[in-house]
């Protein structure tokens, strides 16, 4: 019943869909020129053969599966790879990553999602013809899953989570989630919650080595672009860096900062960069001096505030920091952000309370001073600045790093053995 009543409607809402997708395209939540590409209809030169596809919603999933498909493609030179997001700044992120790489520079393409409508799904299996789907987190669309599984295509879902509400939800429809989700050849699991869920919908083994963000590559930072930061900007003041940012925490924030003295630096890094107006009217408001990242803007000591609404620079303006409050935890409904990356390159975090996204990291950091969640902004002012990250502690996520890649790589590797047997 829950599969008939799923297809029925999706079916029936495609006629709308187009009109739909053209308003979101003039409030900026779509790439108008596009839109093709979310009915199966890409503009481009199609790549069917040896391909993986890879699907993500937003920024996180998509940098995982940047890392696992460098991995991959560096093992089977004969892959190719097909990325598709559902935000336009994944797709600012996934493009800028493969004309950077050796890897995948000539072996990976970029489309918006398809929608997940019974006839979009067929066109869009039918158009790139992958030999592996790959689906990341909590990215489940029955149709395209359903439809792939029916072509005997391998499929998995990596780093799999899934909230308490998620669970409820698939469990209301118990018939329809075990077959979505035993149409899955591998699902490995991000935390015990979701291993233990997914074990009772899909009636199959779910490993949950830990979250595969734990192994994203920490990249270079460049000594020579970190001091010009501190020269221009930061001069001799503390700074703190807000990154992952969501509507609501910048003004958090800046709250906080308020009652330090001196006032630190801040340098504010949204979770997405097209929120840069909304947060220029909000440091306007509050009377501050900014310098804006994108239009190429030369920051002065003298500011208060530097928004960096570009994507890629995390780890260069946290290396320049002396706390970073990584944002998602005091936003509704975000779930907080993953703190490893920062964590590792030496530098403190604090975060808010909301973070189930994390909740397994959470407990086995609890009790480094480096990593606090604060629930207001006295708390923040009061510690601010955490001390870094032990050199045990930044040892001891670099050992946990490698294996949610390893059992990531073993079971899609297995998975691409057999379409190639």
């Amino acid at each position: 019943m829950g599969r008939f009543l799923y297809r029925t409607t999706t079916r029936a809402a495609q006629p709308f869909l187009g009109s739909l997708l053209r308003r979101r395209a003039k409030h900026g939540k779509e790439n108008a020129k596009r839109i093709a590409e979310r009915f199966a209809r890409p503009d481009m030169d199609l790549t069917p053969a040896h391909l993986v596809w890879m699907h993500g919603a937003s920024i996180g999933e998509t940098r995982l599966l940047l890392e696992v498909a460098e991995r991959l493609g560096a093992k089977r030179a004969n892959l190719h790879f097909l990325f598709t997001s559902q935000t336009q700044t994944a797709a600012e992120l996934i493009n800028r990553h493969l004309n950077g790489s050796d890897v995948l520079r000539e072996r990976g393409r970029y489309q918006v999602a398809p929608l997940d409508t019974p006839d979009i799904a067929a066109r869009f299996l039918d158009n790139w013809q992958p030999i592996l789907c790959v689906f990341a987190e909590g990215e489940i669309w029955p149709n395209l899953i359903l439809e792939a599984s029916s072509r005997k295509i391998p499929l998995a879902l990596i780093n799999a989570r899934m909230t308490n509400k998620s669970v409820k939800g698939w469990t209301f429809w118990q018939g329809f989630a075990r077959e979505v989700f035993s149409s899955f050849d591998t699902i490995i699991a991000a935390d015990h919650q979701t291993a233990e869920a997914l074990r009772n919908l899909a009636q199959t083994d779910v490993p949950c080595p830990g979250s595969l963000k734990l192994s994203l590559s920490v990249g270079d930072i460049s000594e020579t672009e970190a001091q010009a930061i501190r020269n221009a900007f930061i001069g001799g003041r503390r700074c703190i860096v807000a990154v992952s940012t969501h509507e609501g925490e910048e003004a958090w924030i800046l709250n906080a900062l308020e009652g330090i003295d001196p006032r630190p630096a801040l340098t504010i890094i949204p979770r997405h960069p097209e929120r840069r107006e909304a947060i220029e009217s909000l440091l306007k408001d509050r009377g501050l001096t900014f310098s804006v990242r994108s239009r190429g803007e030369t920051p002065t000591t003298a500011d208060d505030v530097l928004l960096c609404d570009t994507l890629g620079e995390v780890a260069l303006f946290a290396s320049v920091s002396d706390s970073v409050y990584l944002g998602g935890g005091h936003a509704n409904g975000v779930g907080g952000h993953n703190p490893i990356e920062i964590l590792r390159i030496g530098k403190p975090v604090f975060t808010g309370p909301h973070i189930h996204n994390f909740a397994d990291l959470a407990a086995r950091l609890e009790g480094n001073t480096s990593f606090q969640i604060v629930r207001d902004q006295e708390a923040l002012r009061r510690a601010f600045p955490l001390p870094p990250p032990s050199h045990t502690l930044k040892a001891s996520l670099k050992a946990q790093a490698e294996e949610p890649m390893r059992v990531t790589l073993n079971a899609l590797d297995r998975l691409l053995e057999q379409t190639t047997s």
